[in-house]
C-alpha cells in the first residue's frame, strides 16, 4: 500500500516529507514530531524511486538512526535497509574502513572509546604529572583537547591557553597533546574525535574519493543540526555540494551541547550558506499544554539571535504551571519532595511524575 501522507502527517510536517528537491531547512520545535516527518521523508524519497544506497541519514545517536529506519521499514518495506544511515563518527569510521591507506592510517585500526582514550594520555603524561603537582586533571585535559579540536581549533594553542591560570608552564601543556597524538599512534588508535578530523582530511587528500561520495549520496538527511560542530557541518556540506539535495532538521532553542563543541550557528546560517533552501516550521505541539507553551515562549522571545516560532499546543487541558522563589538547593530539594509527596497522597501514581 502506498504510504499516506494526507492522512498520517499535518500541513507543516507533510510540506517538509514531500519538498522538492534541493536544499530544505527544518525547524522543528519541541514535540512536533520531527522523527516521523524525517520517516516519512525517507519513505517518500523510496517511494519516488530513490535507491536506498543512494540516501545518507545522519543522526546523533545510532539508536536514533535504527528507530526512524525502522518505522520507514514498517512503511515501505525492507529496502531501506540500503541506507546510510548513523551517527557522524559511525559514518567516518565506515569511510576510513574502506579508505585508510589514503590517510596514512592502518587498515586495522583500533577505536579508542573515552576510558581508553583518558587512560592512553595518563600513561602518555606519566613524567610530566610526577614534575608538575598543579598538572590538570587527566579528565579535564582530555576534555579540553577533544573541545579544541571540536571547534576546529589547533590544539597545540588552544589547550595551553585553556590552562594558562595554572602553574604549569604551557609548553608542557603542548608537549603532553603531542605525546598523546604519539601515543595513540603508536598503538594504531584513534579516538573518536580522529575519525571526523580523518573524514575531513580524506576528502581534502583524495579529490577522487570526494567525488565518489558526492555521486552517490543523491539525498542527505541531517538530525538535529543545531548540535552540529564545525567539522560535522564541514562533512554534511562536502558530501552535499553536487546534488545539493540537503534536508536538515533542527531547533535553535535546542542547542545545549557547546560544552563538546556544537555550534547553533550552523543552524543560523543555514540559508546564508544555501540561499536557495526551502525552510519549513514544524509549530504544532503534541506534547505539552497551552501554559507550558506559553511559560516556553515567554522565556525565549527576549533572544535576537533566532529563528522566530510560536508553539501552538494540540493539548488543551492541564494545570498551570508556577513559579517557586526557594533560596538554596537545600530547600529546593524540600520543595520538590513535599510537592510530590502532595501530589501522590491527591491521587497521583509516582510514575506520573518527572
Amino acid at each position: 500500500m502506498p504510504v499516506d501522507f494526507e492522512r498520517d502527517l499535518n500541513p507543516e510536517q507533510r510540506a517538509a516529507a514531500l519538498a522538492p528537491d534541493g536544499p530544505v531547512l527544518v525547524i522543528a520545535a519541541a514535540g512536533t514530531g520531527k522523527t516521523r516527518t524525517l520517516t516519512y521523508r525517507v519513505a517518500h524519497l523510496v517511494e519516488r524511486g530513490v535507491p536506498p544506497e543512494r540516501i545518507l541519514l545522519l543522526t546523533f545517536t545510532n539508536r536514533a538512526a535504527r528507530e526512524m529506519l525502522d518505522r520507514a521499514r514498517r512503511l515501505v518495506g525492507e529496502s531501506v535497509g540500503g541506507i546510510w544511515g548513523g551517527t557522524f563518527h559511525h559514518f567516518a569510521h565506515r569511510l576510513l574502513r574502506r579508505h585508510a591507506p589514503r590517510v596514512g592510517l592502518d587498515p586495522s585500526f583500533v577505536i579508542l572509546d573515552d576510558d581508553d582514550a583518558q587512560s592512553l594520555l595518563r600513561r602518555a603524561t606519566a613524567e610530566a604529572r610526577r614534575a608538575h603537582p598543579h598538572f590538570p586533571k587527566i579528565e579535564v585535559l582530555h576534555d579540553a583537547i577533544s573541545l579544541a579540536r571540536n571547534r576546529g581549533e589547533d590544539p597545540l594553542v588552544a589547550v595551553p591557553q585553556r590552562f594558562e591560570d595554572l602553574p604549569v608552564p604551557a609548553e608542557v601543556i603542548g608537549a603532553a597533546v603531542r605525546d598523546y597524538t604519539a601515543a595513540k599512534q603508536a598503538v594504531r588508535g584513534v579516538d573518536f574525535d580522529d575519525l571526523l578530523e580523518l573524514a575531513l582530511a580524506l576528502f581534502e587528500r583524495a579529490p577522487d574519493v570526494l567525488e565518489r561520495y558526492r555521486e552517490q549520496f543523491l539525498h542527505v538527511l541531517v538530525d538535529e543540526y543545531q548540535d552540529t560542530n564545525p567539522a560535522q557541518a564541514r562533512l554534511v556540506d562536502a558530501v552535499a555540494a553536487r546534488h545539493r539535495n540537503l534536508l536538515v532538521v533542527g531547533d535553535d532553542f535546542q542547542s545545549i551541547y557547546s560544552w563538546r563543541g556544537a555550534d547553533y550557528r550552523n543552524f543560523l546560517s543555514f540559508p546564508q550558506r544555501y540561499p536557495d533552501a526551502r525552510v519549513v516550521r514544524l509549530e504544532t505541539n503534541y506534547r505539552s499544554v497551552p501554559g507550558i507553551l506559553a511559560v516556553a515562549n515567554a522565556c525565549i522571545a527576549g533572544n535576537p539571535d533566532q529563528f522566530q516560532k510560536t508553539l501552538r499546543a494540540v493539548r488543551e487541558d492541564g494545570l498551570e504551571p508556577f513559579r517557586a522563589d526557594l533560596r538554596d538547593g537545600g530547600q529546593q530539594a524540600r520543595f520538590v519532595r513535599e510537592t510530590a509527596e502532595e501530589l501522590h497522597a491527591a491521587g497521583y501514581a509516582w510514575r506520573d511524575m518527572a
